[in-house]
């Protein structure tokens, strides 16, 4: 299963909760305080069986708010369930190729949650480049440009085909890094 053929999936799914959620609730995701809860609930199977992406609820609940926030953030214009899809696949389907993958991981030696990456890194014995994005103003431009932003960690997924992938948040990173790269 290719990667743009999941998206589209994925696309497909969160337009079809969108629709479920408004008929159900009579509001939309932006008037619903609640929405991650029942998106949560109502994706968490379909995900699972469509996707092979597997979430416990809540961290499915954090995953939908960080997108929606970063969708917020950095793309407000664009279309909510694609931009979503697309964060889904970037942080969360499995690499096709992940022995031929080049990784880069965007830290700081200070931040805590760069730490917690570096140290499962070292713990599972990869070989992963690291960017200093406080030593190297061009490993800090070249995040910003990518990601719109300079927050860290973010792991950058460079795959044979030249396309990247960046992923950001520590947990995210070291649940893929294990899932990618660890014990089997």
């Amino acid at each position: 299963m290719n990667q743009t053929s999941t998206r589209q999936r994925l696309v497909e799914l969160f337009e079809s909760t969108a629709r479920a959620h408004s008929q159900q609730s009579s509001a939309g995701r932006s008037s619903d305080p609640d929405w991650p809860i029942w998106y949560a609930e109502h994706l968490q199977r379909p995900l699972q069986d469509q996707a092979n992406i597997p979430f416990i609820k809540s961290r499915l609940i954090y995953c939908l708010m960080n997108a929606d926030y970063e969708h917020a953030a950095a793309a407000s214009d664009s279309n909510w369930s694609e931009f979503v899809a697309s964060r889904f696949v970037e942080c969360y389907a499995p690499a096709k190729a992940p022995a031929e993958d080049q990784l880069a991981l965007y830290y700081m030696p200070t931040c805590p949650y760069c730490i917690r990456v570096l140290r499962e890194i070292e713990r599972l014995g990869l070989d992963i480049e690291l960017r200093n994005t406080i030593e190297s103003r061009q490993h800090r431009s070249d995040l910003i440009e990518a990601r719109g932003r300079a927050t860290v960690p973010v792991l950058r997924i460079h795959s044979t085909t030249g396309k990247d992938r960046w992923m950001p948040e520590s947990l995210d990173i070291i649940d893929y890094l294990n899932r990618t790269y660890g014990d089997k």
